[in-house]
C-alpha cells in the first residue's frame, strides 16, 4: 500500500473544518495533527477526526512528523505561519489569498525556496470537476479563442444582510469586505481566468472594499495579454433579479450569498462562470457541478467526472501528495498565488489613482 501523506492543519475555523471533512477516510491523506487557538473547537474536532491537538502550531511542528502543513488561518497570519513551517522543513499548502500584501507573498515564496521545500497555493476552484472539464474543452479548441470571461454575485436581502468578514479576517484599513467580495471570493476567479486564457493579466481597473470602511459595489476589469477580457461584479446588499425558473439543484456543496447549501439542494441563484470564445461559449456551475456548452450546433450538457464540493479540497491535496511523495510537478504554486494577489492589489491602486493600472 502506498504511503499516506501526513498532514498537520493550522487554523480549524470554517475553512479548516471543511479541509478535515474532505480528507476523512481518504486512502492517501491522513490528518495527524491540528493547531487551533479556540480550545473548545480544537477539542471537539480532534475527538471527531482523531488527530493530535495543539494550541501552539510551533509545538506541533517540533513534535510531529509531517509531510505537509495546511495553513488555514486568517490572512493576516499567513506570512508568519508559513515562514515558520518552511523554515522547519515542512512543505506548505497556504489557503487563499496567499497573503495580505504582495511583499508578504514574495517573502513567503523566498523563504520556501531558501528552505528547499514546496509552497503550494490553495486555488481550490481549479479542482472542481466542472471547472477542470471546462479548461479541457478550452484547451481542445471547443470554443475557439477566448474573448470574454465573466462572473457576478449580485443579490442578498438588502443592506442589513451584508456579511462583512471583519477585522479578524482582514485588519482594519486593508483590502477586505464580504465573503462574496473581490478579496475573499474574487481571488479565485482572478486565478481561474488566467488559467482559462493561458495568458497573464497586463492591466486592470476596479474597485474593492477596505475592511472597516463603508462598503460599496465591487468590480474588476482585467485585460489579458492574449486580448481576452475578464469581468467580475459583486454586491451582496441588494436583491437578486433571478426568476424562479432560473435556478437548479446543486449536486455539490455550495457557498452562496444566502450561506452554505448542502449537496442536492435547490439553488434559486446558483453561482456560475461564463466563458465566451469566437466559436462557442461555456456556462460553468462550479459548485452545482454542471457544465453547458453552446456553439453553432446548439446547447448541450457536458458529462462530468470527479469529486464535487467539498471533495475538491481532497483533489487538491492529492496533487500535493503526488508532488511530495511521487515527485510530480506542482499543480499550483506560491507564484500562482502571488500572480492573483498582484492583480487584486492593482485593482485597488487603479481606483485610488482613477486610472488603469498596469501589472508589474
Amino acid at each position: 500500500m502506498a504511503r499516506k501523506l501526513r498532514i498537520g492543519i493550522v487554523g480549524l475555523g470554517g475553512v479548516g473544518a471543511v479541509h478535515l471533512e474532505a480528507y476523512r477516510d481518504h486512502p492517501r491523506i491522513e490528518v495527524v495533527a491540528g493547531a487551533e487557538l479556540d480550545a473548545t473547537r480544537l477539542r471537539d474536532l480532534a475527538a471527531k477526526h482523531r488527530f493530535n491537538p495543539y494550541a501552539d502550531f510551533r509545538r506541533m511542528l517540533a513534535e510531529e512528523t509531517l509531510d505537509l502543513v495546511c495553513v488555514a488561518t486568517t490572512v493576516a497570519t499567513h506570512e508568519e505561519v508559513t515562514i515558520a513551517c518552511v523554515q522547519a522543513g515542512k512543505p506548505v499548502l497556504c489557503e487563499k489569498p496567499i497573503a495580505g500584501t504582495v511583499e508578504a507573498a514574495k517573502r513567503m515564496i523566498a523563504a520556501a525556496a531558501a528552505a528547499g521545500v514546496p509552497l503550494f497555493y490553495g486555488a481550490t476552484y481549479r479542482f472542481l470537476p466542472a471547472v477542470r472539464r471546462a479548461r479541457e474543452l478550452i484547451q481542445s479548441g471547443a470554443i475557439g479563442k477566448v474573448l470574454l470571461m465573466r462572473e457576478q454575485e449580485v443579490g442578498g436581502t438588502g443592506p442589513e444582510g451584508r456579511h462583512l468578514m471583519g477585522f479578524a479576517h482582514y485588519p482594519k484599513g486593508t483590502p477586505g469586505g464580504s465573503g462574496f467580495g473581490l478579496v475573499d471570493h474574487g481571488i479565485h476567479l482572478i486565478d481561474l481566468f488566467g488559467w482559462f486564457a493561458a495568458s497573464p493579466v497586463e492591466s486592470v481597473f476596479g474597485r474593492g472594499n477596505l475592511s472597516g470602511e463603508t462598503a460599496a459595489t465591487e468590480y474588476l476589469l482585467m485585460n489579458f495579454q492574449s486580448g481576452a477580457l475578464g469581468h467580475l461584479l459583486y454586491e451582496d446588499a441588494t436583491f437578486s433579479t433571478n426568476l424562479p425558473g432560473e435556478g437548479l439543484f446543486s449536486w455539490g456543496s455550495a457557498w452562496t450569498l444566502q450561506g452554505y447549501v448542502p449537496p442536492g439542494q435547490w439553488q434559486a441563484a446558483p453561482g456560475s462562470i461564463h466563458v465566451h470564445g469566437d466559436q462557442g461559449a461555456l456556462r460553468i456551475f462550479h459548485y452545482a457541478n454542471q457544465l453547458f456548452l453552446t456553439d453553432k450546433d446548439g446547447t448541450r450538457q457536458i458529462a462530468l467526472e470527479g469529486r464535487h464540493a467539498p471533495g475538491h479540497f481532497a483533489a487538491q491535496m492529492e496533487a500535493c501528495a503526488a508532488t511530495i511523495l511521487d515527485g510530480a510537478p506542482a499543480a499550483v504554486t506560491g507564484e500562482d498565488g502571488l500572480a492573483a494577489l498582484e492583480v487584486l492589489m492593482a485593482a485597488y491602486r487603479s481606483f485610488k489613482e482613477k486610472k488603469v493600472a498596469c501589472i508589474r
